[in-house]
């Protein structure tokens, strides 16, 4: 007697909290129901339980949410992972004018760095105006060596600049991480900024906060000047936009007269800047120390520069002269520009045959955009995963009840089945629903009525093509020998004729 085995398919077991996490994905846009089934059929594969941890590390495995969304979604978070036509994907870094995302755009897919003014700025008119005259100094500016601005707009009562997208390291971390570059490669760091400075020179735009921090170096070696929140467009500053007696610029990295009246200084104030990173490159440490910002400005005003030699023995000497001579104290003992720099750092390029920041390793191999986040931030660069929009909440009710009943197609051979040790059936891979009632016989007695009628059908037609091919086998054996036999006869033997004249003209023929 026939039995039937009906196969139970596993369903995924998905508590209130892990339930509410997929609410939340969906609310906020970032997962298609469709996507968090695949993922959900994947995991099964080890197991059926789920809790909110699995699920979202199932999906940040399967690239459809970055750890930062992951990790705000996990906290109760649905909202603030959009920015006009941008989906953000992660904190990049945060400046003294705002907040800097890795940000997708929703149709393009191209990925490009958003620049956000704080919500605590919105309501200052003067950090306004910073924020927008530093857009247009980034609008007047187009150098392979410098961060390109492409946008600037506002969505959701939130000022933000979209920028080029860096896919690398600041030179801070950069030699955090890596270590102490070589003069060469230090080399090729500072003549890229330098160039970068030149062309910003150039048209009147002094940055005003060189530091490595502000360095970026990209994958493929090539160096990058960003931040120009504290850039200053035009050489008059009479305006008075800005309080003389407040330090604009980093301590560590700051001209002397630019820490007396940063609205007087010209380029010579960012050579010197340039100097003291530089400096760092090459020593991992600013050139003054000083337990407080007081104690640091002031020896930069009084102390002599020191001399890298004095940690690095193997600097060329005239390396260490020209970062001297960068680090002078009065603006008229540097570099007049930053275009004689450039002529001075070439000439030392091929004086020393220095290697590029592109043969620099691991530098040059900077992870890819999704992991950058693990590298620990610099002293003077902080980070924040809070999101430019403080007012994300939990999901609004009103989401669309999703169902998890019509997973797609499982393999349950890769899935732990609720079998008992005594069945001996081997799993089939089969669809969920293939156990539903819509899907069984109705009748099995007629269906193996069915099935024998089949068989006496297919027995018939079995025989009937063996005759047939009996006679085609025997037909083409029959033309094979006639053919065969036209082949080797001998043809007959054709009769030889002869002609011959009688005496009154007529031709005669003769057959011999």
């Amino acid at each position: 007697m026939a039995m039937s085995v009906k196969e139970s398919v596993p369903q995924p077991v998905l508590d209130d909290d892990t339930r509410g996490l997929v609410r939340r994905m969906l609310a906020a846009g970032l997962v298609e129901i469709d996507d968090i089934k695949k993922v959900v059929v994947s995991l099964m594969a080890e197991s059926n339980q789920f809790t909110p941890q699995r699920l979202a590390e199932g999906l940040v495995g399967a690239s459809l949410l970055t750890e930062w969304q992951s990790r705000k979604l996990l906290e109760g978070k649905a909202r603030g992972f959009h920015l006009g036509s941008y989906r953000l994907l992660k904190p990049l870094g945060k400046g003294g004018m705002g907040v800097v995302f890795l940000a997708q755009h929703n149709v393009m897919n191209r990925l490009m760095a958003l620049k956000i003014l704080p919500p605590e700025a919105t309501a200052d008119a003067k950090r306004i105006a910073r924020f927008k005259e530093e857009a247009r100094a980034c609008a007047q500016l187009d150098h392979p060596n410098i961060v390109q601005a492409f946008d600037f707009s506002q969505s959701d009562g939130k000022l933000f600049i979209v920028m080029e997208y860096i896919d690398g390291i600041d030179l801070h971390r950069a030699v955090a991480r890596d270590g102490l570059m070589s003069h060469g490669t230090a080399l090729d760091a500072i003549t890229q900024a330098t160039q970068g400075l030149a062309h910003a020179h150039q048209r009147g735009i002094i940055h005003r906060d060189i530091k490595p921090s502000n360095l970026l170096l990209r994958s493929d070696g090539v160096v990058k000047l960003s931040d120009l929140g504290l850039a200053r467009i035009g050489w008059d500053a009479a305006d008075g936009s800005e309080n003389p007696g407040r330090l604009t610029g980093t301590a560590d990295f700051v001209a002397p007269e630019q820490a007396i009246n940063s609205r007087t200084v010209d380029s010579r104030a960012d050579i010197y800047s340039l100097g003291c990173t530089w400096y760092f490159l090459l020593t991992g440490r600013p050139p003054f120390s000083g337990d407080t910002v007081h104690m640091r400005l002031a020896k930069h005003q009084t102390a002599p520069a020191p001399d890298v030699r004095a940690i690095r023995k193997d600097c060329p000497a005239a390396i260490a002269e020209l970062i001297l001579r960068m680090m002078a104290k009065r603006p008229s003992d540097r570099p007049a520009s930053a275009v004689e720099l450039l002529a001075q750092l070439e000439r030392l390029s091929g004086q020393t045959g220095g290697s590029t920041l592109a043969k620099r390793l691991p530098s040059a191999q900077v992870a890819p955009a999704g992991n950058t986040l693990s590298d620990n931030p610099s002293s003077d660069s902080t980070f924040d995963d809070s999101g430019p929009l403080e007012e994300m909440s939990e999901v609004a009710a009103g989401v669309e009840v999703f169902d998890f009943g019509s997973l797609p197609a499982i393999d349950l051979s890769k899935i732990p089945t609720t079998q008992g040790p005594s069945s001996s059936l081997s799993a089939t891979p089969m669809s969920p629903l293939a156990n539903s009632p819509m899907s069984m016989p109705a009748n099995n007695s007629a269906g193996n009525k069915s099935s024998r009628s089949t068989s006496t059908t297919d027995g018939n037609q079995q025989v009937l093509l063996g005759v047939g091919l009996a006679f085609a086998i025997l037909a083409l054996i029959a033309v094979v020998g006639v053919v065969y036999y036209q082949i080797n006869q001998e043809p007959a033997a054709q009769p030889r004729l002869k002609t011959m004249e009688d005496g009154k003209g007529n031709v005669i023929v003769i057959r011999e």
